[in-house]
């Protein structure tokens, strides 16, 4: 038998108390600062439990590229540096401008022509400049900061 002492007592108010507290505390997170800023940044929509905005988009990629052949995104380096992963992210809202199905991952140039230029229809909010198209091709790792800003700026185009 338990001790009376140890014993706590629940008044049926308590129940009452606790879930006006809990909306009080849901209506302040829907009208925080984090609520406006998402309006401000789309990414912030990305982002679940405190996580950051490059993993949730990394994550955003990889479930948006599920079955293409020759992708496996892990990051924002290494697996953008023959251009699928840009082609294959953007055939997912272009399949009629992106050859997607001829492309190989050897014609590194080709692919990330194919991905920039086919992909115009964004006018130019990704601001992918030739030279940067060249540093990348070069690059076993491209600039991961750079990679992200592209493909931020594709998530903006085509999800908000």
């Amino acid at each position: 038998s338990v001790p009376k002492t140890d014993m706590v007592k629940s008044k049926p108010e308590d129940g009452y108390r606790e879930s006006i507290m809990q909306k009080s505390i849901d209506f302040s997170r829907r009208n925080s600062y984090s609520d406006l800023s998402e309006r401000k940044d789309p990414l912030n929509g990305l982002v679940k439990n405190g996580g950051s905005k490059r993993n949730a988009l990394l994550k955003w990629c990889q479930n948006k590229t599920v079955g293409y052949r020759n992708i496996d995104i892990t990051n924002f380096s290494s697996s953008w540096n023959d251009g699928l992963a840009l082609c294959a992210l953007l055939h997912t809202y272009l399949p009629d401008r992106i050859p997607y199905d001829s492309l190989t991952p050897q014609e590194k140039r080709r692919n990330f022509f194919s991905g920039i230029f086919s992909g115009r229809e964004c006018g130019n909010s990704y601001n992918i400049r030739a030279k940067n198209i060249n540093d990348m091709i070069q690059l076993e790792r491209p600039d991961w900061q750079q990679v992200m800003c592209y493909v931020t700026a594709i998530y903006k185009h085509f999800e908000t």
